[in-house]
């Protein structure tokens, strides 16, 4: 059995304690979001505002479209897009099927964005742009990799920060991220991403 499906069964695992329990209920995850999201500070605002804003589609989808266009990365987008295909189907299935409520729903919170009207668990931004830094680091030299990783971060917290999602949303969508990440890079390197392969190839 591979190690990464080890980060599904933690995310399974932290799902059904959000479901049992319900977010606020989840230990410390008031306590973080309040740590943060009342800690705000002016000067960083538009920068946290921007990075969840964003993030996520405006960074992540140039930068496959990028690294499909040259052959030497063609490969990297390839896995990119195939994980970001597996998280969005799988996101959006938890988000349903968890069914958990916003903040500020339940607790006061300084909302710097206008107000989500989905769930809240796992974060879209969370999984989307933790996925695509995984995959980078698996695939990718450190001075593409790392400032991605730095990006992701910022993302995450931003979405904590401006008041739309609990701790444990990020939490969950970096752990779900994290193994469709794992999961696509290992799809490619067994072959099984080849068809999208040779298809960019005949064009």
């Amino acid at each position: 059995m591979r190690k990464y499906w080890a980060f599904l069964g933690l995310f399974l695992v932290l799902s059904l304690a959000v479901k049992v329990l319900s977010e606020p209920n989840v230990p410390f995850n008031v306590e973080l979001f309040e740590l943060i999201n009342y800690h705000q500070a002016s000067f960083l605002n538009p920068v946290m505002i921007f990075l969840s804003l964003y993030g996520r589609e405006y960074v992540w989808i140039p930068l496959t479209a990028v690294l499909l266009v040259f052959k030497r990365t063609r490969k990297i987008a390839i896995t990119l897009a195939a994980s970001f295909v597996l998280a969005i189907i799988l996101g959006e299935a938890s988000k349903y099927l968890f069914a958990q409520l916003r903040p500020f729903y339940y607790v006061h919170a300084n909302l710097l964005v206008p107000e989500p009207h989905d769930y809240s668990y796992p974060s879209g931004h969370a999984l989307i742009v933790g996925d695509g830094a995984v995959v980078l680091m698996s695939t990718s030299p450190k001075w593409l990799w790392i400032p991605m990783l730095v990006e992701a971060l910022l993302v995450s917290y931003s979405r904590v920060y401006v008041g739309v999602h609990w701790p444990a949303d990020v939490l969950g969508g970096w752990l779900l991220g994290v193994w469709t990440a794992l999961f696509s890079v290992d799809m490619e390197r067994r072959g099984l991403l080849k068809g999208i392969e040779k298809a960019l190839k005949a064009e």
